[in-house]
């Protein structure tokens, strides 16, 4: 009885991770709106938390489309191959925007779109798979993926100070929502450059079993610097992978030009990539 008592709660556990791997989709691909007034690009580099081996790359294009800001991601096996793509919208809203994101090694598909007025949660194990789907209403202070970012920038002060209170995150994986909390965990200097760091974890009386994500953000800028904790991109059997994220400042371009960003949203996802 002991026994499957324990495995049980290792179960338990392992889909907690998951949940919280799902709701930090798009933790990564952040940025300042005002970024969005020329096209821009920048590169993340995922590394694994044990060994710092690199298990994927991440190449984010930022421009207008129509007054609306759109962010797309390429994502890539550690020698370039893409396997991955992801398009975000601002177009409902900076923190409740509109993704949709494919893993092409398995066909797995899931994001939020606005269909008729309504917003409606996705998601597809694979590409033999049924879609499936559902409504959802937006509540007060909702985030969808990348509309954290809007959050954090918006929320600076309070984060930094006392904390927020729970806050409801869409998560497009579960059909639904989960809340999460968020405080200030330290400063720190680097590249020459002021920190912040905020902790991030699931709010409610299960938050302790969780394993939390931390941000590092520039002081001045706001502009996110490095992700630690579970990636969107899963490993084997599926399972969330532990990653440290580095989004270098060095690598940030402002001359890139529109045909890029149409071959890159046009770029066969090739990569079939073993990530461990």
């Amino acid at each position: 009885m002991a026994r499957r008592y324990a495995d049980d709660e290792a179960r338990a556990g392992c889909r907690r991770t998951r949940m919280l791997a799902g709701w930090v989709v798009g933790i990564a691909t952040v940025v300042p709106l005002t970024a969005h007034a020329g096209v821009q690009s920048y590169e993340g580099y995922a590394y694994s938390s044990g060994d710092d081996k690199l298990l994927y790359r991440e190449s984010h294009w930022l421009y207008d489309r129509d007054g609306v800001g759109q962010h797309l991601i390429v994502y890539r096996c550690p020698d370039g191959k893409p396997f991955g793509r992801k398009n975000v919208s601002d177009a409902p809203g900076a923190a409740t925007p509109d993704f949709e994101m494919l893993d092409a090694r398995s066909g797995y598909r899931e994001g939020v779109r606005t269909r008729e007025g309504h917003r409606e949660a996705f998601k597809q194990a694979d590409e033999r798979s049924p879609e499936k789907s559902a409504l959802v209403s937006l509540r007060d202070n909702t985030i969808i993926d990348a509309g954290i970012d809007a959050f954090v920038r918006e929320h600076w002060d309070s984060l930094s100070n006392r904390g927020i209170a729970p806050v409801p995150f869409l998560v497009a994986s579960r059909l639904g929502y989960v809340d999460f909390a968020g405080r200030k965990l330290r400063d720190t200097v680097m590249d020459g450059r002021d920190i912040r760091w905020f902790r991030m974890s699931l709010a409610g009386w299960y938050g302790f079993a969780l394993p939390h994500l931390d941000v590092g953000y520039d002081v001045r800028t706001h502009v996110l610097r490095e992700y630690q904790g579970p990636s969107n991109i899963p490993g084997k059997g599926l399972m969330p992978l532990s990653v440290r994220i580095d989004l270098p400042p060095a690598e940030r371009r402002a001359d890139v030009t529109p045909g890029e960003v149409e071959r890159a949203a046009e770029m066969p996802l090739t990569g079939r990539c073993a990530i461990p």
